[in-house]
């Protein structure tokens, strides 16, 4: 058995994260001592890591507690399988929009970008020619 900060350092997370965790039901101590300290065995650090892998992909705290109990029984693997899945490629699609978006946005800043610098070579050469100054 752990106490919460062994945990969360072998977890790589805070132990405030921990406790956010267990408020959201993302999972329990496995024991709760009468001073409360909180204790945890080596199955939650399989689930903290779950959780972290997840929240890495994308899925929200939400998304992440519909699932994460399904992975941890034998009859409902399949389903937290299915379910994952889906919510990835929710995000994946939204990360392609995003993707497209900021391509279209980086097209007009070159452009935009393009147009300036032509502007400043020719404010520049009138500059010249008139006699002012090169600023």
């Amino acid at each position: 058995m752990f106490k919460i900060g062994e945990i969360a350092k072998q977890a790589g997370v805070t132990t405030r994260t921990l406790r956010y965790y267990e408020q959201v039901g993302l999972f329990v101590p496995s024991n709760v001592s009468t001073k409360g300290y909180r204790y945890y065995d080596d199955g939650t650090l399989v689930v903290i890591t779950r959780i972290r892998e997840l929240q890495r992909v994308g899925l929200s705290l939400d998304e992440i507690k519909e699932v994460i109990g399904l992975y941890f029984h034998q009859k409902k693997k399949v389903e937290a399988k299915e379910k994952t899945l889906n919510y990835l490629r929710v995000h994946l699609d939204d990360i392609d929009s995003k993707i497209k978006l900021l391509n279209n946005v980086k097209k007009e800043l070159k452009e935009q970008m393009q147009f300036t610098q032509s502007r400043l070579v020719q404010l520049r050469k009138k500059g010249r020619k008139s006699g002012g100054s090169k600023n």
